[in-house]
């Protein structure tokens, strides 16, 4: 037994030292290898061998294009940083004699696993590698003493996956261990709060109070980002055995407040933002 616990605290220290939390939106530990697929909001380090003037440090906009000189508007994200490298060579070559681009990845923004309710650090860290939720506990400060810690869950898209967290940190159950993906929400629940996630300023939860509404609860949280699908706004509602999805159109919510009625809310709701598309 002594044993096993020192086995899973040597795995949480590895985990401690193998991420960063995005709080303080840290660089990667060590580059991405030439297979990453850029993102929006990454930050990139463009070297261009053989003309100094050219080197830029850009920034992914939402849309997933960036601006470089010679080459104007052009689209990245999606592509992996060789397949760039590539690109920008033979685009450098026209004008620039025996040119060589070199892309770096300075900054990872683009893959966000929110910790949002009873964690002792919740938050915002950015997915560098592989990664599993028992990975990333110690790094947002464990489970907090007042979080109900049998009835947490990952929230990936719409779909819920029940975690309890005392089973997987107490007796090691490695059925409650799943793979963190990007866009990835994990809840602790809370008594009294309501969860925000998705395509907003600043996911996490709310402190419920009885005229709480949608509008209200995305105001709190920061508002939409300019990748928010407004249109598309889904509160999921229930619990394991009973589920209700409840869609709305923000968008008009906003615009035609009395033709489209804000709606209030109820404790452990999630409002989900999806993003929208290209």
């Amino acid at each position: 037994m002594r044993r096993a616990v020192w086995s899973l605290s040597c795995l949480l220290l590895v985990a401690a030292l193998a991420i960063s939390p995005a709080l303080a939106q840290a660089p990667a530990p060590q580059p991405p290898d030439k297979d990453y697929i850029i993102g929006p909001e990454d930050i990139l380090e463009i070297q261009v061998w053989g003309n100094k003037d050219l080197n830029q440090t850009v920034f992914v906009r939402p849309d997933g294009r960036t601006s470089l000189p010679l080459v104007g508007e052009i689209g990245v994200a999606g592509k992996s940083v060789q397949q760039l490298q590539d690109h920008l060579t033979n685009v450098y070559e026209k004008t620039v004699k025996g040119a060589v681009v070199t892309v770096i990845v300075k900054e990872i923004r683009s893959r966000p696993v929110y910790f949002i309710g009873g964690f002792g650090k919740p938050g915002v860290m950015q997915l560098t590698r592989e990664l599993t939720l028992l990975q990333a506990i110690s790094v947002v400060g464990g489970v907090a003493p007042n979080a109900d810690a049998e009835k947490g869950f990952v929230l990936r898209g719409d779909k819920r996956i029940p975690v309890d967290f005392n089973r997987l940190v107490q007796r090691g159950d490695m059925s409650q261990n799943p793979k963190l993906e990007p866009g990835d929400s994990v809840v602790v629940p809370l008594a009294d709060a309501v969860y925000v996630n998705g395509e907003v300023k600043a996911p996490g939860a709310v402190k419920y109070t009885g005229d709480l509404t949608i509008l209200k609860a995305l105001t709190q949280v920061g508002g939409l980002t300019p990748l928010a699908a407004g249109g598309r706004v889904d509160v999921l509602r229930g619990n394991a055995e009973k589920k209700e999805r409840i869609r709305v159109d923000v968008d008009k919510m906003m615009r035609s407040p009395d033709e489209n009625p804000d709606v209030r809310l109820q404790p452990n709701d999630i409002i989900f933002v999806p993003q929208r598309l290209f």
